[in-house]
């Protein structure tokens, strides 16, 4: 993710006024301290200098503030304030907007922040209200999670999804309306027929694809030999790369099977190595699925794993996923430990095609899915740790699928396995390291998706 960028504007309307022990009423002290915990986090901060008291002076700091291409407008309430005078400035602000106050009594700041909160809430501003101190992890992490999926928001209005062939599998709840993805979430979604892929393909010089091949031993622990199911799965790599250059596409879903599979190779590798380099694309043309791990990967800014849930373990919290053959080569905990191979499997891709073998490393993850019912939007988010099965059992669980050599992830969830499976309406879900829940959730409610929670 690039660098969010907040706009900061102090309000309140006690700007020369002491109390009974010649105190100020406004703390410019904890002022600055806000403004440079933004700065702290990581944030480039836009402040408008003066301290907003009325209705042309917030017209003006917010009009200000709009020129600077901020993500988010942060109101910092640094006192009691008349609500009605930032309403009207605040309903023509086209950013999401976050009202911030500190627990303090100076200035009686906690009560001007709950009125304005209810202000907003009255008229249906959108907004999201943080009570906290600047140095306060938790405070720290609302904002952070509120202007990340800010910034999410605007990186995804405006993006295009390239559709390469349609949807495949039966892969219903892949399916989208896509006159509603433009309003709802700003997304176009432009076809390309898969022949363009395989024309591209055929064209692409031996030599490009010999020093693509030496490039793999590079990235991974165990390579095949180069023969022509290799010679097609790099070429359907470097084919879709030039795809999405040409036409400049923020992220893909595939139709790999039945005909590209059957007829040429398995996208396995293409699929794989894209991920790699931080690009979100998808099999089956489920463009849901893609869509949840483009926002996985804005937010996290890290490769997103799309696996299928292969089973779930009640007696221990535990979900078992694999994919056939497709995941990023660095979510592996080492490079040493990525096995390529061909795929191998018959009835679906006769053509075969070179796979990924790993196993997830361990660490916090975030398991998303947009979904529909009924045509309304949701999103299941799930929080748990992946895992590495100890050696003794780890062969074990990767004969279990009957495929061992595919990606796998073990994760421990952290919320209820009975409600995950409620929850989860697809075989695919997508996972990224990192808790990503105060981010969703947030991303969710400036979109107005609901989120499903399972915990």
């Amino acid at each position: 993710m690039s660098t969010p960028k907040v706009g900061f504007i102090p309000c309140g309307v006690h700007v020369k006024m002491i109390d009974t022990f010649g105190r100020p009423l406004i703390d410019r002290q904890m002022i600055e301290q806000a403004a440079k915990s933004l700065k702290d986090a990581g944030f480039d901060v836009c402040r408008y200098g003066e301290i907003v008291r009325t209705k042309k002076d917030a017209a003006t700091a917010i009009g200000e503030i709009e020129k600077e291409n901020v993500d988010c407008v942060i109101l910092y309430v640094a006192s009691w304030l008349w609500a009605s005078e930032l309403v009207g400035a605040a309903s023509l602000c086209s950013k999401p907007i976050m009202i911030w106050a500190t627990p303090i009594s100076q200035g009686w700041g906690t009560g001007g922040a709950l009125v304005l909160h209810g202000a907003f809430d009255e008229v249906g501003l959108k907004h999201k209200f943080v009570y906290g101190y600047p140095d306060d992890p938790e405070t720290q992490k609302k904002i952070r999670g509120y202007v990340k999926a800010a910034k999410v928001l605007k990186q995804l209005k405006g993006s295009v999804v390239g559709l390469i062939g349609g949807i495949s599998m039966g892969a219903t709840p892949g399916r989208v309306d896509e006159a509603v993805w433009m309003r709802k979430f700003g997304v176009t979604v432009d076809h390309v027929d898969q022949y363009v892929v395989i024309q591209k393909a055929e064209r692409i010089p031996k030599d490009e694809v010999a020093r693509e091949y030496e490039e793999l031993k590079k990235v991974a622990g165990e390579v095949p030999p180069f023969d022509g199911v290799m010679d097609h799965s790099i070429r359907l790599y470097l084919a879709m790369k030039k795809v999405i250059q040409e036409n400049e596409f923020d992220f893909t879903a595939l139709k790999c099977f039945p005909e590209v599979s059957d007829n040429y190779a398995t996208a396995c590798l293409a699929q794989s190595l894209l991920g790699n380099e931080g690009f979100t694309s998808a099999c089956i043309g489920d463009l849901n699925t893609a869509l949840t791990a483009y926002i996985l990967n804005l937010l996290s800014g890290t490769s997103v794993f799309n696996p299928d849930i292969q089973r779930i373990r009640k007696s221990d919290n535990v979900v078992v996923m694999t994919s056939d053959g497709t995941c990023p080569l660095n979510i592996a905990g080492d490079k040493k430990e990525v096995k390529l191979s061909k795929r191998g499997v018959f009835g679906e891709g006769d053509a075969d095609g070179i796979c990924v073998g790993l196993v997830c490393k361990p660490g916090t993850v975030t398991l998303a899915r947009m979904t529909r019912v009924k045509g309304k939007y949701y999103m299941h988010v799930s929080i748990g740790e992946s895992f590495v099965p100890p050696k003794p059992k780890l062969q074990k669980e990767l004969n279990e699928c009957g495929f061992p050599c595919w990606p796998h992830a073990f994760v421990k969830l952290e919320g209820d396995v009975d409600r995950f499976v409620q929850n989860q309406r697809s075989e695919y879900i997508s996972m990224c390291y990192g808790d990503l829940k105060e981010e969703l959730l947030d991303f969710c409610y400036l979109l107005d998706v609901e989120p499903i929670v399972t915990n």
